[in-house]
């Protein structure tokens, strides 16, 4: 799901982590939309193969596993030159005019359509995408 309230990179399945590394107990939390706090089991990089065979990389994602939705932080795409533009319903996700891939929405909350989570090395179509270390 792409997300312009979450300040990380967040997902709740440790199998989707290629490479993790795990924190220490009550080391780091992320504060919920409701107030309360959540956990973070470590951190690590996430191969999300989209539907258009492209690979987007998000690097520095959280494991927080009681997450009921794994968010990509859409200002950090901004950063990384990706334009996301949103309407009927939809959202197009583009990088230099080239398109890269596309969503819907669904219950008022964006889902990017990804083919699969892939747990292995990416290769010449991929995005890499650091995450801001705060």
């Amino acid at each position: 799901m792409v997300d312009s309230s979450t300040t990380r990179h967040i997902y709740a399945n440790k199998e989707l982590f290629p490479t993790y590394t795990p924190f220490k107990d009550g080391e780091e939390v992320v504060y919920l939309g409701d107030s309360r706090t959540a956990n973070v089991l470590g951190k690590g990089k996430v191969f999300l193969k989209l539907t258009t065979g492209k690979t987007l990389v998000l690097n520095g994602v959280l494991h927080v596993p009681n997450i009921r939705e794994n968010l990509v932080y859409m200002a950090l795409l901004g950063e990384f030159k990706f334009k996301m533009s949103f309407g009927s319903n939809k959202i197009v996700m583009t990088k230099n005019n080239v398109f890269m891939g596309k969503g819907y929405c669904n219950y008022e909350l964006f889902v990017l359509n990804v083919a699969n989570v892939m747990n292995e090395n990416a290769y010449s179509s991929t995005y890499f995408l650091d995450s801001i270390d705060l």
